[in-house]
């Protein structure tokens, strides 16, 4: 498998407009170049999130926990390319008609030798499939847990535990108790407004419970 620091991104300026410049990932977080990604939270029943655990082998925040699913946008792609990572990541095959867009931001994390400077497209998705039928891909994600909406929130803004259900990329059920150092400590306030919108949209959606 050809390892992903050497997909090829487009180099966004400060306002995020492309540059009409190129580099492979590794480059553009080793420089600090703006690039775009793709954030897609799953709900299920219009009260759970699926969140995902990070693979061990990632090169940023490995075995953290993670939204549904997230990835870059390479080179000159769009919506239409980039729902590839829904299925590569968790088996489930989207079209882009079946998301709902709820935002753009900006998102800046800092690592050793790395500075991660991201343009996230937020997307949400409603999505009945229990999680054993979801298939992981193991060099991805490691596991897959759901959890109520409000309980993430309180976990993400105020710490403490939550124990969710949980299914992993072995095809085992893998139930967990979540707790702070579980959590991507830099992007705990993005998580936090994302899924406040995801509950504004659930409440305003065609079908709301």
């Amino acid at each position: 498998m050809a390892d992903d620091r050497d997909e090829r991104l487009d180099v966004l300026a400060e306002d995020g407009n492309p540059t009409g410049e190129t580099k492979i990932r590794a480059e553009v977080h080793r420089d600090g170049d703006w690039h775009r990604t793709f954030h897609l939270w799953i709900v299920k029943e219009g009260r759970y999130v699926l969140l995902q655990r990070r693979s061990g082998s990632k090169d940023l925040e490995p075995n953290k926990v993670d939204v549904s699913v997230g990835g870059h946008l390479e080179a000159g792609e769009t919506l239409l390319d980039v729902v590839r990572e829904v299925e590569e990541e968790i088996g489930l095959a989207v079209r882009p008609g079946d998301l709902h867009f709820l935002f753009e931001r900006r998102a800046e994390r800092t690592y050793p030798d790395v500075v991660d400077r991201e343009v996230q497209e937020v997307y949400v998705l409603r999505h009945e499939q229990p999680l054993e039928h979801y298939g992981l891909a193991c060099d991805e994600v490691f596991a897959l847990y759901e959890i109520d909406i409000e309980r993430a929130i309180t976990l993400y803004r105020e710490g403490g535990f939550a124990a969710v259900s949980g299914f992993d990329c072995m095809a085992r059920e893998n139930n967990a108790l979540l707790i702070e150092d579980d959590l991507i400590d830099q992007g705990r306030d993005d998580v936090v407004a994302a899924l406040t919108a995801i509950q504004g949209w659930l409440a305003s959606a065609p079908g709301a419970e």
